[in-house]
């Protein structure tokens, strides 16, 4: 016959002890880890995801704006671009906020903004690139140990330098500007160079996009997403059912899957950059039209 007491009281315990292994290891979780996931809210909060898409918890900054593009620097720190949020960009937003490790805001950092900053991409060396969406459209390159950023006028269709990524020659931005090109520019010998793409991707609305290790594209296109060879010319489209429309792009770290952020929906997906299949998804848990940007802890 079973004792019942020792075996309820067995059962006790070792509900006990997970919960206890699993405060533990969720206590452990104080600081950004390799893998989890970052989501910017245009409300302005950035959520801090595990690397399975759970919500761990909010970075609510110190900076008026509203949350669009991210970047990580050498050292960890999460940076998020804030647009301006009054008509003239006079005093709310229009800079970058940056989070240590721990998710700690440490205010506006960088200066020389001509007005809404969108996007950010570092080097390993921990030089800053920064497209500008308003204004003048300019691209901002910040030195470690020089006063202000160097200005490039780039060549622009309608949203500035919008989204922008490093190319594998660490020279390279390519950036889109909200129209049909994904457009470069040489930072070493500041001139303009040629578009990428070989004809206007379709739908005219690229936002973001991540240079592949084999220095193939992924553009996010309005309803769709495309992979550009490394001529240029569209080798894949990926999608969903649902209606889209894609802001946010980020390599999962594997080497074989993306991610992208619906805009209409936000709901967030992990494609097979091979196959072009869903390998997993999450929402989330904001109003459409409030997803932007996604970026991940390397």
């Amino acid at each position: 016959m079973t004792n019942k007491p020792i075996a309820h009281s067995a059962a006790l315990l070792a509900l006990a002890l997970i919960c206890l292994l699993t405060v533990t290891a969720h206590a452990t979780h104080i600081s950004f880890e390799r893998g989890d996931i970052f989501v910017s809210l245009e409300s302005g909060p950035v959520q801090w995801r595990l690397a399975d898409g759970t919500l761990w918890r909010p970075l609510v900054g110190t900076v008026p704006g509203t949350g669009e593009g991210m970047a990580f620097d050498p050292y960890g720190h999460l940076y998020v671009t804030r647009w301006c949020i009054d008509p003239w960009c006079s005093s709310t937003g229009s800079t970058v906020e940056m989070f240590d490790v721990l998710g700690r805001s440490w205010g506006a950092v960088g200066s020389g903004y001509n007005c809404n900053p969108h996007a950010l991409v570092f080097d390993a060396a921990n030089v800053a690139y920064v497209g500008q969406a308003g204004c003048s459209g300019s691209l901002l390159k910040f030195v470690p140990g020089e006063f202000g950023p160097r200005q490039y006028d780039v060549a622009w269709e309608n949203q500035g330098s919008f989204w922008v990524d490093l190319g594998l020659d660490g020279c390279t931005i390519f950036y889109t500007s909200w129209g049909s090109s994904v457009k470069r520019f040489d930072t070493c010998a500041g001139v303009q160079l040629p578009d990428f793409n070989a004809e206007p991707v379709a739908g005219g609305q690229n936002q973001d996009l991540r240079v592949l290790p084999d220095g193939c594209l992924i553009v996010s296109a309005g309803p769709q997403i495309v992979r550009l060879d490394q001529q240029g010319v569209v080798a894949q489209t990926y999608t969903v059912p649902e209606a889209t429309y894609w802001s946010g792009l980020e390599l999962a770290g594997d080497g074989t899957s993306f991610w992208a952020v619906n805009y209409e929906t936000s709901n967030v997906y992990r494609f097979d950059l091979a196959t072009g299949a869903v390998v997993s998804n999450f929402n989330a848990g904001t109003p459409a039209h409030s997803v932007v940007g996604i970026r991940i802890m390397r």
